[in-house]
């Protein structure tokens, strides 16, 4: 379990880091699996799960073979026994449970797959308006589990601390914060780099961004997106998010 100061510290800022999390055979199962299903050799996996960059749907760009023209895979914890065994990893949601409390969901996940010098920005953002439909809607942390190393060079992901406290900020104030970064004039943002093995853990409402890679290195890093089991869902029709752990509760997600 995280220690105390550690979950002050989240509550402070909004994420954490907590080093050599995953073992060097998890790391790699989840690797040997995402090629597999990157290749189209994974029929249990819809391609559909699967975004190309943008620069190379727009032939823009070409990529040395078909993983590295992927920007991510998403939802296959939900089809795949590799991803699902990570996400259902006992460290992780001891973390988790630490954050969120004895309840959780796992609602969604995302391999973001950062390809060599064509891996594209992501821009200043916070996850839980985009599609997650709990309420309340503070009741959400994210693992991002580094697959590789995560560098400044190779696009690491960007934190602008203490953001989660205001709750959802509008999407021009977004914008805003993500000119303000591409201008070189945004001090507070900090970069969370990682070794293979690491996680990081954010909250909701965290304003955060990566840059492009600009390396010929991947940079994979496989995000878990868990709720408490007592949010209720404000979605339409009925949420899949699947127990990890303790138990659900009536009327909720």
């Amino acid at each position: 379990m995280l220690t105390r100061g550690q979950v002050e510290s989240f509550r402070e800022d909004g994420f954490l880091i907590v080093r050599g999390l995953l073992g060097p055979a998890e790391v790699e199962a989840m690797k040997v699996r995402a090629e597999l299903v990157s290749r189209g050799e994974a029929g249990h996996v819809d391609p559909a799960q699967l975004q190309v960059e943008p620069a190379v749907a727009a032939g823009e760009a070409e990529a040395d073979g078909r993983a590295d023209s992927l920007r991510k895979m998403s939802h296959v914890a939900f089809v795949d026994d590799v991803f699902r065994a990570h996400a259902m990893n006992p460290h992780i949601l001891d973390c988790v449970e630490a954050l969120l409390g004895p309840d959780i969901k796992l609602y969604q996940d995302q391999l973001f797959m950062k390809p060599p010098r064509i891996g594209s920005r992501q821009a200043y953002h916070q996850d839980q308006p985009l599609g997650f439909h709990v309420d309340p809607p503070d009741r959400m942390v994210t693992c991002w589990a580094a697959l590789d190393e995560a560098t400044i060079p190779n696009g690491c992901l960007w934190m602008l601390p203490g953001t989660h406290r205001h709750g959802w900020i509008e999407q021009e104030r977004w914008r805003e914060f993500e000119r303000r970064s591409l201008a070189g004039e945004l001090p507070a943002e900090r970069p969370v780099e990682l070794a293979a093995g690491d996680c990081s853990f954010h909250h909701g409402h965290i304003l955060h961004s990566s840059r492009p890679n600009m390396t010929n290195r991947r940079r994979w890093g496989y995000a878990t997106h868990y709720v408490s089991a007592r949010c209720r869902f404000t979605g339409e029709g009925r949420s899949d998010a699947i127990l990890a752990r303790g138990r659900s509760t009536p009327g909720c997600i």
